[in-house]
C-alpha cells in the first residue's frame, strides 16, 4: 500500500538539522558587534562619494573604484592607511611596468603570452614566499597580468565612443583620432586614476573618521579582563573562551599598540607598555592552571575576580583602579601558583594606575624581519602555487580569447583571487564568492528591471547604492567564515550596476561577468583539487610543528647552567606559540570544505580541532613550570634537584623537537610514543617542590593524551575476501 510506504531519502530530521546549524552560524556571524555599525556606514559615504566623484568627471571603471574601498578597509585606521598606501604604489607601479612591456611585446603575441605566464608565476611565488611584501606583490602582479591580458582588445578598445553621451547617434570611434597604442595607454593611465581616487578618499575618511587602534586594543584587554572574572564565576563558555584567548597569543594586541597613535598624534596614546598585554595574557594562563591543581575550588579566586573587574573598569574608562592589593591565599601545593597570580593582579593593578611604566620588550622579543622565507627556495609549496595560479589564470585566458568573448574577463579575476593554499581553503572562498555572487547578481537585475527605468539623476543612484553597501560591508565585516561572501556582494553587485555613465539597461554585461566568476571558480576547483592538492590537515600539522618547536625553546631556556630564564626570549617563544596554534585553528575551519579524496590521500591519521586544543593545553603546564622556575624559591634548590630538573628538561626538548619532526613528516612514530621521558622524582620538603611534581605530572599526563589520540595506529585484521580463498586454494 502507498500509504504504509517507506519514506525515501535522508530523514527529515538530519536535513532540519542542518538548516538550523545554518540558521544559527548566520545568527552568530551577523549579530551586532563594538565597531561594526560605524565600520558599515563609513564604508557606504566613501562608496557614495568615490561614485559621485567618477560619474561627474567621467572616470572609467567606476565598479572597479567602488570595490577598491571595500577591499582595502581594514577594522582601524592605521592598518587601513599602510594597506591603502601600499596597495597604491604597487598598482602605479604594475600599470607602468604593464606600459613597458606593451611597448615591447604589444604587436608579438607569442612574446606577450610567455610574459603573462612568466610574471604571473613570479608574482604569486613571491607573494608566498616573502611574508613582508607578500600582499604588494600579489596586487602588483595581478594588474600586470591581468593588464597584459587586454593586449588582444587594443582594436576593441581603440573602436569605443568617444564621446561621452549615451546616445548612439553621437558616437564617434576613437580609432579616428588615435592610433591604438596610444589608447591602449590611455585606457592604463584612466584605469591609474581609477584606483588612485577611491585609495585617496579611504585615506582621507580614515584620517578624519576612522577608529584609532587604541580603542580596540582597550576593548581587547578589557576583554580578556572580563572572561576572566566570568571563569571565576563558572559561567557557562568562559573556560573554553578563556583558553581560545590564551592560544591566540599577544601578536594581534603587540600589533595594536605598535599603530596606537600613529595617525591620531592629538588622541592619547597608550602610557603602559606591551608588560601590561603579556601580564594580562599570562594573568588567563594562571587561572585556567589553577583548577588543574585545586580542583573545583572557586572561592580562593574571589580577590582576583574583583581585582579583574576593577582593572576592566579601569581600562574602559582610562581612570587609576581602586581598591586594596589582592591577595590570594591556596593550600601548599597551590601556594606557588597562587603567588604568582597575585603578582601578575598587582602588577597589572600598578601599570593602571601609573606608578610604574611597562617595559617595553616587544622590541627584544620579535624576531627580525626578512624579506624572504627562509625555506623560501627549499619548500616546493611555494612553486607548487604559483604554477598552479599561472595555469588557471592561462586557461581563462585561452577560453576568452579562444571563443573571442571578452565579456568573460572576470573569469581571470577569479582565478586570482579564488586560489588559497590548501583545498579546502581554496574551496571555502570559491563557495563564499559563488554565493555572494549570486545575491550581489540577483540584487543588481532586480535593481536593472525594476528600479533602472524611474531613475534619473544621481541622487537615485545613491539610494540604490547605500543599502546593498552596507549589507556587503556587513557581512564583510564577520569573521573569516562569511566575510569574503560581503566583499562578493558588493563587486558582483557594482559590476551588474556600474556599467558607464548614468542608468543602464543591459543585462548582457550582467550575464557575461556572472559567468565569467562561475567558469572561473570551475577552473580553480579542478586545478586546485587534482594537481598537487595540499590537504588542510597537512599545513595543520605544519603549524603543529611549529608550536611543538615552540614548546622545545621554551622548555631547553631552563636547561642552561642556572636558573636565569631570558624574558625576551620566552616572550617570542610565547609569541610564536600563540600564533602556530591560532592558525592551526583557523585553517581548520575549511577543513569541511575538502573532498573525501583529498582528505584519504593524507594517509595519516587526520587532526582535528580536539587535537589542536590538547597541544595548546600544554602551554599551561609549561609555562606554570617556567614560573615556578624563575621564582626566588627555585633558585634555592640542593644542587642534585637543580641538575635532575636541568637533565629532565634537555631531554624534553629533545622528545618535542623529534615530535615536531614527526609530525611534519610521519616517520618516527614510535620512538616518539617510547621516547617521551618520565617526569622527574623530586623529593624534600617545601610546597614548591611539591607544586613543581604536580605540574612536571599535568604536563606528562597532557602529552601522554595527545599520543594516543594520534599516535600510531594499530594495524587492522583484514579478513580475506571469497577471491583471495579461491586463488589461494587454486
Amino acid at each position: 500500500m502507498k500509504a504504509n510506504a517507506a519514506p525515501r531519502g535522508p530523514p527529515p530530521d538530519v536535513d532540519e538539522g542542518e538548516v538550523r546549524d545554518l540558521v544559527a552560524l548566520l545568527r552568530r556571524e551577523l549579530r551586532p558587534t563594538s565597531g561594526r555599525l560605524g565600520d558599515s556606514l563609513r564604508i557606504v559615504v566613501v562608496v557614495l562619494a568615490v561614485v559621485g566623484i567618477s560619474e561627474t568627471f567621467r572616470i572609467p571603471d567606476i565598479a572597479l573604484s567602488a570595490y577598491i574601498v571595500l577591499f582595502l578597509s581594514g577594522r582601524e585606521a592605521a592598518s587601513t592607511v599602510r594597506r591603502a598606501l601600499i596597495g597604491v604604489i604597487a598598482v602605479v607601479l604594475a600599470i607602468f611596468t604593464a606600459i613597458a612591456v606593451f611597448m615591447l611585446s604589444l604587436s608579438e603575441a607569442a612574446l606577450r603570452i610567455p610574459l603573462i605566464a612568466v610574471m604571473t608565476f613570479g608574482a604569486m611565488f613571491l607573494s608566498r614566499a616573502s611574508p613582508p611584501l607578500g600582499p604588494g606583490l600579489f596586487v602588483a602582479g595581478f594588474v600586470i597580468a591581468y593588464g597584459l591580458t587586454l593586449g588582444d582588445q587594443v582594436l576593441g578598445l581603440a573602436l569605443e565612443p568617444a564621446t561621452a553621451g549615451n546616445g548612439a547617434q553621437f558616437e564617434l570611434p576613437e580609432i579616428a583620432f588615435v592610433p591604438p597604442e596610444e589608447a591602449l595607454v590611455r585606457f592604463l593611465l584612466w584605469l591609474s586614476l581609477a584606483v588612485a581616487l577611491p585609495i585617496a578618499v579611504l585615506i582621507a575618511a580614515n584620517m578624519l573618521t576612522g577608529r584609532d587602534p587604541a580603542l580596540p586594543l582597550r576593548r581587547g584587554l578589557a576583554e580578556l579582563l572580563a572572561t576572566a572574572a566570568r571563569f571565576r564565576a563558572g559561567e557557562r563558555g568562559a573556560e573554553h573562551r578563556l583558553e581560545a584567548q590564551a592560544f591566540e597569543g599577544t601578536a594581534g594586541l603587540r600589533r595594536l599598540h605598535d599603530l596606537a597613535g600613529l595617525l591620531h598624534s592629538g588622541r592619547r596614546r597608550p602610557v603602559w607598555g606591551v608588560s601590561l598585554i603579556d601580564d594580562i595574557a599570562r594573568l588567563g594562563l594562571l587561572l585556567l592552571a589553577w583548577f588543574r591543581v585545586e580542583g573545583d575550588a572557586r572561592d580562593p579566586l574571589v580577590p582576583a575576580a574583583d581585582a579583574c573587574r576593577r582593572a576592566e573598569r579601569a581600562l574602559e574608562d582610562g581612570e587609576a583602579p581602586s581598591g586594596e592589593p589582592v591577595t590570594i591565599t591556596a593550600t601548599d601545593a597551590a601556594r606557588p601558583l597562587a603567588d604568582a597570580i597575585t603578582r601578575r593582579l598587582r602588577a597589572i593593578g600598578e601599570i593602571l594606575a601609573g606608578t610604574t611604566a611597562g617595559q617595553e620588550t616587544h622590541d627584544a622579543a620579535q624576531a627580525p624581519r626578512r624579506l624572504l622565507a627562509p625555506d623560501a627556495f627549499s619548500n616546493p609549496e611555494y612553486v607548487h602555487f604559483a604554477l598552479k595560479v599561472t595555469l588557471a589564470v592561462m586557461i581563462c585566458y585561452f577560453v576568452m580569447n579562444m571563443t573571442d568573448w571578452p565579456g568573460i574577463h572576470t573569469c581571470v579575476i577569479t582565478a586570482f583571487f579564488v586560489a588559497l593554499g590548501t583545498v579546502g581553503e581554496t574551496l571555502h572562498k570559491a563557495t563564499l564568492r559563488f554565493v555572494g555572487c549570486l545575491i550581489g547578481a540577483g540584487l543588481g537585475l532586480g535593481a536593472i528591471l525594476l528600479l533602472m527605468p524611474d531613475m534619473t539623476d544621481l541622487g537615485d543612484l545613491f539610494l540604490l547604492l547605500a543599502p546593498v553597501t552596507f549589507l556587503a560591508a556587513w557581512v564583510g565585516y564577520g569573521s573569516e567564515r562569511i566575510s569574503y561572501a560581503g566583499w562578493q556582494i558588493g563587486l558582483a553587485f557594482y559590476l551588474v550596476v556600474l556599467q558607464g555613465y548614468g542608468p543602464t539597461i543591459d543585462m548582457y554585461t550582467a550575464r557575461d561577468r556572472i559567468i565569467g566568476i562561475l567558469f572561473g571558480n570551475i577552473v580553480v576547483f579542478g586545478i586546485f583539487t587534482t594537481i598537487w592538492p595540499v590537504s588542510v590537515a597537512n599545513v595543520v600539522r605544519m603549524h603543529l610543528a611549529r608550536a611543538l618547536e615552540q614548546l622545545a625553546t621554551l622548555v631547553g631556556l631552563d636547561a642552561g647552567t642556572d636558573c636565569e630564564i631570558p624574558q625576551a626570549a620566552r616572550s617570542a617563544a610565547d609569541t610564536a606559540f600563540g600564533q602556530a596554534i591560532a592558525q592551526a585553528r583557523a585553517i581548520l575551519v575549511n577543513d569541511p570544505f575538502e573532498t573525501r579524496e583529498v582528505q584519504r590521500a593524507v594517509g595519516r591519521r587526520p587532526i582535528d580541532a580536539a587535537v589542536v586544543e590538547q597541544v595548546g593545553r600544554q602551554f599551561i603546564p609549561v609555562s606554570a613550570i617556567l614560573d615556578l622556575r624563575a621564582a626566588p624559591a627555585g633558585h634555592n634548590l640542593p644542587q642534585p634537584t637543580q641538575d635532575a630538573i636541568r637533565a629532565h628538561h634537555e631531554a624534553l626538548a629533545a622528545w618535542f623537537r623529534q615530535a615536531a619532526s614527526w609530525t611534519r613528516s610521519g616517520e618516527g612514530a614510535r620512538e616518539v610514543v617510547d621516547g617521551l621521558p618520565e617526569p622527574p622524582i623530586l623529593t624534600g620538603p617545601g610546597d614548591h617542590l611539591t607544586a613543581l611534581a604536580t605540574w612536571y605530572g599535568v604536563l606528562h599526563q597532557d602529552i601522554r593524551k595527545v599520543l594516543d589520540e594520534v599516535g600510531p595506529q594499530r594495524q587492522p585484521v583484514i579478513e580475506p575476501s571469497v577471491g583471495d580463498a579461491l586463488h589461494a586454494a587454486g
